[in-house]
């Protein structure tokens, strides 16, 4: 489904990228680990051309991305989940739901906010609330909610369990492994909580200044215990 070759990133004259190469097949969820700082969030924002400046090629089945716009690659069926949530704060959790389904791709009918919220625990008493009147396990739970809202076939989570309480983190990893499951939802997601990211991936990538360093199943990862004190102990 989604096949990234060579891919270079930059931000100015800083080379934050360095040929980054991996695929995702359709269904599959695959964790992107890595110290802060290490390009996490900026390989994300490369794959929705949301920042950085990219070289090399970006394939989405089958089609070449490079020249589309961020609307243009979320209408082919990306969705991407910026770590700082991006919730509207004076229109209600529906309404932020709702905004999202703008993105659908031409042909394809968007669930409805309550089909969306019925999925996640935290999400459904929550739906006539306003924006800045939620907690933020549950701006989180909405800014979810808001990428499945335009049914993509790969959805980009960045940092989704930071600063969450373990009981929110549990339920939600629990949550979103059902959602892959039932859409066969693709999934993308970068974590500095190797439980979480187990628990809703098949596999991982480990990135370390920019370069990928690990690729392999999470037994192959459990084989290799210098590779947490190498590139993810702070």
């Amino acid at each position: 489904m989604l096949e990234v070759s060579g891919i270079d990133a930059f931000y100015g004259d800083s080379h934050i990228l360095h040929d980054i190469s991996f695929a995702i097949a359709p269904g599959e969820g695959v964790a992107l680990l890595g110290r802060n700082g290490a390009g996490k969030s900026t390989l994300l924002k490369a794959l929705m051309d949301a920042g950085p400046r990219v070289r090399g090629t970006i394939r989405f089945e089958g089609q070449d991305l490079g020249g589309e716009p961020t609307h243009r690659r979320a209408r082919r069926g990306i969705a991407l989940v910026p770590e700082d949530r991006r919730i509207f704060p004076h229109v209600s959790v529906t309404e932020n739901l709702e905004l999202a389904r703008h993105a659908c791709p031409p042909g394809v009918t968007p669930p409805t906010p309550q089909e969306v919220a019925a999925q996640f625990t935290l999400l459904q008493p929550i739906l006539d609330r306003r924006g800045d009147r939620l907690s933020g396990g549950q701006q989180q739970m909405v800014a979810v909610g808001r990428g499945l809202m335009a049914r993509p076939k790969l959805l980009m989570l960045d940092e989704p369990a930071e600063g969450l309480a373990p009981v929110i983190v549990e339920d939600m990893a629990r949550e979103i492994a059902a959602v892959r499951k039932r859409e066969n939802l693709a999934l993308l997601v970068t974590e500095q909580n190797i439980d979480f990211a187990r628990a809703c991936t098949d596999r991982l990538l480990i990135i370390d200044s920019g370069a990928i360093v690990f690729s392999g199943d999470w037994n192959a990862y459990d084989a290799a215990p210098d590779l947490e004190a190498r590139f993810l102990a702070v």
